[in-house]
């Protein structure tokens, strides 16, 4: 018997990557049968390996509880959260186009400044990145998503957004 699907992340409420696993088929084909749009969000935590090393797990719990929450207020309620990996979190954003991904990004890049400052849920520096793409065309979600993580976790911030 298959185990059964956990659909949130017990560490932060977000959905589980097992869950977006599940469901994107379906709407990339809703995109498509509709001509709408789908984008993608990436949100890293840049120094997640030394701040986990450094802090006590329950600070580790709180700030990815945080993250989540912070991140869940600032989406739709058609568009999905993920705990994507434990120093990212990804968001599908529904009939999202490119420009509606800029503002996002750069208004989750205002909420999280005081972070990288240290002065976020925790005294020390987070550094807290976001990165989205947008499907077009015909091309492969899977490009889409490696895009929006390279731009999530490119250090020179010179990438807020990127379409293809």
């Amino acid at each position: 018997m298959a185990a059964p699907l956990l659909t949130r992340d017990p560490r932060s409420g977000a959905y589980s990557r097992a869950f977006f696993d599940e469901i994107i088929e379906r709407e990339i084909e809703r995109a498509k049968r509709h001509k709408g749009l789908l984008s993608v969000m990436s949100v890293v935590i840049a120094n997640w390996n030394t701040f986990v090393r450094e802090e006590e797990a329950a600070a580790v719990e709180g700030v990815v509880r945080t993250i989540a929450n912070t991140l869940q207020s600032n989406l739709r309620m058609t568009d999905y959260l993920f705990r994507w990996e434990d120093d990212e979190f990804l968001a599908l954003l529904i009939e999202a186009d490119l420009e509606a991904c800029k503002v996002k990004v750069s208004r989750l890049g205002d909420m999280f400044r005081p972070w990288r400052e240290g002065k976020g849920p925790v005294a020390r520096l987070l550094k807290v990145r976001a990165g989205a793409a947008t499907l077009t065309g015909d091309l492969v979600f899977a490009g889409v998503l490696q895009i929006a993580r390279a731009a999530a976790r490119d250090a020179s911030g010179e990438i807020p957004a990127i379409m293809v």
